[in-house]
């Protein structure tokens, strides 16, 4: 067997053709900095442009905190980035996170658009009234959103019911809000449903567009309205100046409650049985508050930082999702789900009744 070639040594001839080592580059020079008008953080472009005022029921404070409160569903990081991005006006001036506001002062916002956040599963408490392969119904307590929001990271019914259904909510009302077909403000207790199929999605959707679902709220108002039923037909549109509150509008969009009075306490009461026609945002608050009857708690719709509500039992807006009939997205039956108001409504009808006397006109069954 013949030995192997020894390699052989590169000559002169072939060191000229072997690959030589490239030079390091010369770092360049960084460009000389020219400034610019724009903030340090680069912004999206505005989602919206607020316009309000602070009103007499809050405290004057920095304006990133009293923002906060005043934009329902907006956190306070949010705003904070706004001020950073100089997005913030008071008094048309540009307001910085120091800035500091009296009642009265008037804002500007603009909130920078942000992607739109993505609901995870989180145990929680979860009261459930209905369910089977298609849909779920919960008594959702007051307190707490019924979707995520964006620049929150608050819990919701999103959140609790895909960790029940370990993530079997409609995919089609998208990733902040798989499966939600209607909404209840964070207030408001009661009946809510949510689908757990693309095809019941679509159906109850279609059932609540078209008016063919029929809901049933309660409600505690202020005073005792002069007729016992009614029919309130007032266009509803966003306050002209106050963008964070509805508004009866002559310009606004159709908007219809039917209501009846069930129950009576003195002249200072009385308890409501709301039917909406449409799905207005706020409706039942803003119609009662027409009508000259808010709900008692609403401080943005009414006014009960006074006086003579102090010893009054009511920590929220006192409107609760009592009753719900809807047709079955799979089996085409009528579907009836109820369940009674929870403890601090019932709290403030004893209190009610004990102090002023209580006069019955329907059942509230």
């Amino acid at each position: 067997m013949a030995a192997p070639k020894k390699a052989r040594k590169p000559t002169k001839s072939t060191r000229s053709r072997l690959p030589k080592k490239a030079a390091p580059r010369k770092a360049k020079a960084p460009a000389k900095f020219k400034p610019t008008k724009l903030p340090a953080v680069v912004a999206t472009a505005p989602a919206e442009v607020i316009s309000t005022r602070v009103p007499d029921t809050l405290e004057a404070g920095r304006v990133d905190k009293v923002l906060a409160q005043l934009l329902e569903g907006v956190s306070r990081s949010r705003v904070q980035k706004a001020l950073d991005l100089h997005l913030v006006k008071v008094n048309g001036v540009v307001a910085d996170r120091r800035t500091v506001v009296q009642i009265g002062d008037a804002i500007s916002l603009s909130l920078p658009e942000q992607e739109e956040p993505t609901a995870r599963a989180i145990k929680m408490p979860i009261e459930v009234l209905f369910e089977d392969a298609h849909l779920i119904a919960i008594n959702k307590p007051a307190g707490l959103l019924t979707h995520p929001v964006q620049g929150s990271d608050e819990v919701s019914v999103v959140h609790g019911l895909l960790h029940y259904t370990k993530g079997k909510l409609a995919p089609a009302g998208g990733a902040p809000r798989p499966g939600v077909v209607h909404r209840l403000d964070r207030e408001t207790s009661g009946v809510i449903v949510l689908a757990k199929t693309d095809k019941a999605y679509h159906a109850l959707v279609s059932q609540f567009a078209e008016r063919v679902a029929q809901k049933e709220y309660l409600a505690l108002v202020d005073k005792t309205p002069r007729l016992l039923s009614g029919l309130c037909e007032a266009k509803i549109d966003r306050h002209r100046t106050v963008r964070v509150r509805m508004a009866v509008r002559e310009d606004g969009r159709d908007a219809s409650t039917e209501w009846r009075v069930e129950e009576k306490y003195g002249a200072q009461a009385a308890l409501v049985r709301a039917f909406p026609h449409t799905g207005r945002t706020h409706q039942i608050r803003v119609h009662l508050a027409h009508l000259g009857h808010p709900i008692l708690g609403d401080r943005t719709y009414g006014k009960f930082d006074t006086p003579f509500y102090t010893e009054w039992p009511m920590p929220r807006v006192m409107l609760h999702a009592h009753r719900l009939t809807l047709t079955h997205p799979h089996t085409g039956k009528p579907l009836v789900i109820s369940v009674e108001p929870p403890a601090d409504f019932k709290a403030l009808q004893t209190w009610l009744t004990q102090k002023y006397t209580k006069k019955v006109y329907s059942s509230t069954n």
